[in-house]
């Protein structure tokens, strides 16, 4: 009765309302500062209308396309930084008690969680637990950007598994409040042999004309955006690119525009993201996989270069969590850390930046959020500072000002990794 009085008090109520049914949605995307995408399904094809306002019903704004569609995708405009929102669907499904806060002023220092979540759409318990678990932790400080590390949706990426090992687990609880960044895998690309047909691109908006911050990419399949004070990099692991090439190649399409990204970047701090690691012994093993090979040999050197901060993972079913560490590009076994440790510690795990010589890369593989595997028998890395295969998690992380604080949050609900950057 509640939303059909907020219809009323707006003075609309779509000749639909009635009939039309909400299957998935409403989820956030491609959100800034002063704008953002809100999209939703229904069973049977409706115009698409959102009422948004800091005070719901009061001062309500609208946006409407007359256009019938099952698949709802409309940008609110003209929002001011750092705001919440209220936001409702012109529908009875829907109540009126949404909301959405904006992202702050791009270099702003206030305090930024991201949640990282990987190989995660599996319907077990598992992924149950590890959602629950990251539930509670949220509760007292919320997820400003949520980003997945691929293989989303198992099997094989399709849209019915979407919808039943993602939408319909994470809708209650982080879609409706929860800005998120996705990022495809292997199992993703499964979906189609036609890449441009995935259900992955259907399902999702990103912000191909730089339009969240960063560079343009021209393409959803990667692309950047800007959080407060951090710089955020979605890399495809999985896309070949118009010129043939993907991101293994370091001359290739993909890899010039990260090249172009990163050296535009101003911010302090700067993330990479994408699903296949260049450092893992978990159920894959970057020695004696030759993709993984050979994005360690072609990418990490753009890293080293740029002086990237983290670079995030999924594909190998574990938590492995290198040191800081530059220009190792071999196998594991030629890692030295007199040659490949680049960091200050002011304790085990708390690092503290050299200004002028910079500090080695953090590698992060966090695909357990879902599917368990297995280790390789030289199992951790020698340039491991924490890992495990023995549970699930997912990693959650605090960026305010010039520190950045990485917690690994296992399926049982505990802090099993910690590590903090000091700048």
């Amino acid at each position: 009765m509640k939303h059909l009085l907020f219809l009323f008090i707006l003075g609309v109520i779509p000749a639909w309302a009635q009939q039309a049914k909400i299957v998935r949605g409403p989820y956030l995307q491609n959100f800034t500062s002063t704008s953002g995408v809100i999209r939703w399904r229904t069973d049977i094809p409706t115009d698409s209308r959102v009422f948004y306002s800091k005070e719901l019903p009061k001062n309500a704004n609208s946006v409407y396309e007359a256009r019938l569609t099952t698949e709802h995708e409309l940008t609110i405009k003209g929002l001011l930084p750092n705001q919440t929102y209220f936001y409702s669907i012109a529908s009875p499904n829907i109540v009126p008690n949404q909301f959405v806060k904006t992202l702050p002023k791009p270099g702003s220092q206030q305090a930024i969680r991201i949640w990282a979540l990987g190989d995660f759409g599996t319907g077990s318990k598992n992924q149950y637990l590890v959602r629950d678990a990251v539930k509670n932790f949220v509760k007292q400080k919320p997820i400003d950007a949520w980003i997945w590390l691929g293989d989303n949706a198992y099997g094989s990426g399709k849209d019915v598994e979407y919808q039943k090992n993602v939408f319909e687990v994470y809708q209650e609880d982080f879609f409706p409040n929860t800005k998120l960044w996705p990022n495809p895998g292997n199992h993703d690309y499964k979906d189609n042999p036609d890449s441009k047909k995935l259900a992955y691109f259907e399902n999702f908006t990103m912000p191909k004309n730089g339009e969240a911050g960063g560079l343009r990419s021209g393409t959803e399949a990667y692309y950047s955006f800007n959080i407060g004070n951090v710089h955020v990099v979605s890399v495809n692991s999985e896309e070949t690119s118009e010129d043939g090439t993907s991101i293994i190649d370091s001359t290739g399409q993909q890899a010039q525009w990260l090249k172009r990204d990163l050296a535009a970047n101003k911010l302090p701090w700067t993330i990479v993201y994408f699903h296949e690691p260049p450092y893992s012994k978990g159920s894959h093993d970057t020695d004696t996989d030759e993709e993984m090979t050979k994005v360690r040999q072609q990418i990490v050197p753009i890293f080293d270069r740029y002086r990237v901060d983290l670079v995030l993972a999924g594909h190998s079913h574990s938590y492995e969590r290198t040191m800081p560490i530059r220009a190792h590009l071999g196998t594991n076994d030629s890692f030295d850390p007199r040659k490949h440790v680049f960091a200050k510690a002011s304790r085990p795990n708390h690092y503290v930046v050299d200004q002028s010589k910079g500090q080695g890369t953090i590698y992060i593989v966090a695909g357990s959020g879902g599917q368990l595997g297995k280790s390789q028998a030289s199992f951790p890395l020698k340039s491991s500072a924490f890992s495990t295969v023995a549970l699930g998690g997912s990693l959650i992380l605090d960026i305010e000002g010039k520190k950045l604080v990485g917690q690994w949050l296992g399926s049982d609900g505990k802090v099993h990794d910690e590590f903090s950057i000091q700048k």
